[in-house]
């Protein structure tokens, strides 16, 4: 191919964009994004409630470290650090706010144009989520080092811009004579200095660059993607976020819609697919925040503070982020369950109850289609078990089959359970890790 062929093909595709199409189950997706919504909000809530504490713990010169006390130079961060939290909160708020799910409640036929997304739609989410990554991104790292030319930097390069075309309310409101006279010591550095200059330095310019480095410091995340799902998200975003023409031309093209429905009412494809967008945003996010931004605040506490403040507020802030990561956990994932030999096909009606609470009633004829929970989208398999056993040990303990004529676990009288998770025990000894093939131990 030629430049002119290349050409070609980019005009046909630019010039008559392909009908949308709903590629999930809009129910699921949509209780996926209720749940994790919920689970974002709330790590972000007590995150707010924990800075409070923090706050208070930071103004107290007995809590920290020497070189953080009042009178030496290094207390200056310490209203920074505190800003920097409330600057977060915003963020993170105005993204939850935009990641809610859907409401349907009163739409119908005649209303559902309602649902339609378009450029307006799109510009709000991505640009938010932009704001979101770039925000956590760039505070996790000032958390992380803690380093004055680097913070110097990175406002004085933010205050020099804004200055640039802030009106004289706005410049009265934020420029005092000591910010003046820092801006005015920043102008006298050539651009080409400012990375590095007797005030100044910036060792990691790019996005790319902070995320590796955050990653360098704290470890690899759990999810091994997530380095490279954030980077490909600020690419994603800032296609969006800088007016980029194929996200202008996806977002502005109207075409009429064909019209799906569910239990729930009607919806259109394009709803469908900004909510797909929604959750892959808001599941993106949530991992950021457990993987950078937590485990940065805890780094830059440790800093800080003496040892014994520092653990009592790591503590708290581990297990806020157990909480959100255990919700993160429950959402499209593959659960197994034992089932008697001979109840699959029959005119028997199956109840399968999820990790997440969810209960599907799997009725006769019994579809494989149906073997996922409705409530969090995870996947359900089905393993069958001969013989007369009432329940399966596992790695997780005592699990009833399903079809058995016996009580669950927790319903036996105390010394049957005891006697099980005795089974249970003597298993996981003489287990030496998982054998190809091999089946869990029945136990009468």
């Amino acid at each position: 191919m030629n430049e002119i062929d290349v050409l070609k093909k980019i005009a046909s595709n630019l010039t008559e964009r392909k009908n949308s199409a709903a590629l999930s189950n809009y129910r699921v997706l949509c209780s996926n994004i209720a749940f994790l919504n919920r689970a974002f909000a709330t790590a972000a809530g007590t995150l707010r409630s924990l800075h409070i504490q923090i706050e208070s713990s930071l103004t107290n010169d007995s809590h920290l470290n020497p070189q953080y006390k009042s009178g030496t130079d290094l207390n200056a961060f310490v209203p920074i650090v505190s800003r920097l939290q409330l600057n977060s909160f915003s963020v993170f708020e105005k993204l939850a706010a935009l990641t809610g799910p859907d409401e349907r409640a009163h739409i119908t036929l005649e209303s559902v144009s309602a649902l339609s997304r378009g450029f307006d739609d799109y510009n709000d989410l991505v640009t938010a989520t932009r704001q979101y990554i770039d925000s956590i991104v760039a505070d996790s790292y000032q958390l992380c080092l803690l380093d004055p030319k680097s913070f110097n930097y990175h406002v004085l390069v933010s205050l020099n811009s804004f200055s640039k075309y802030a009106t004289k309310s706005l410049a009265h409101a934020l420029f005092n004579v000591e910010v003046e006279s820092a801006l005015n010591e920043f102008g006298t550095i050539k651009f080409k200095d400012w990375a590095k200059s007797h005030i100044t330095e910036c060792n990691h310019s790019t996005f790319a660059q902070k995320v590796d480095f955050l990653f360098s410091v704290l470890g690899a995340p759990s999810d091994p993607d997530l380095p490279d799902d954030l980077k490909n998200l600020f690419k994603f975003s800032s296609e969006f976020t800088h007016i980029g023409y194929i996200s202008t031309f996806f977002t502005s093209t109207a075409g009429a819609e064909v019209i799906f429905g569910d239990e729930d009412g009607p919806y259109l494809p394009s709803t469908e697919n900004f909510s797909e967008l929604k959750y892959e945003i808001l599941e993106t996010a949530c991992k950021a925040l457990l993987a950078t931004y937590i485990p940065s605040l805890v780094k830059c506490l440790e800093k800080l503070m003496l040892k014994s403040q520092a653990d009592r507020f790591s503590a708290l802030l581990h297990q806020n982020a157990a909480a959100l990561s255990d919700a993160i956990a429950t959402r499209n994932s593959k659960y197994f369950f034992f089932i008697k030999t001979g109840l699959i096909g029959s005119s028997s009606s199956i109840p399968l109850t999820c990790m997440c609470g969810e209960t599907r009633t799997w009725v006769s004829p019994h579809a494989t289609t149906d073997l996922y929970c409705t409530s969090c989208g995870s996947s359900f398999q089905l393993l069958e078990v001969d013989g007369d056993g009432g329940y399966i040990i596992t790695s997780n303990g005592p699990a009833k089959i399903i079809g058995a004529n016996v009580p669950d676990f927790h319903d036996l009288p105390m010394d049957e359970q005891i006697k099980l998770l005795k089974q249970c025990e003597e298993a996981a000894k003489s287990a030496h890790g998982p054998q190809l093939g091999g089946q869990p131990d029945a136990a009468p």
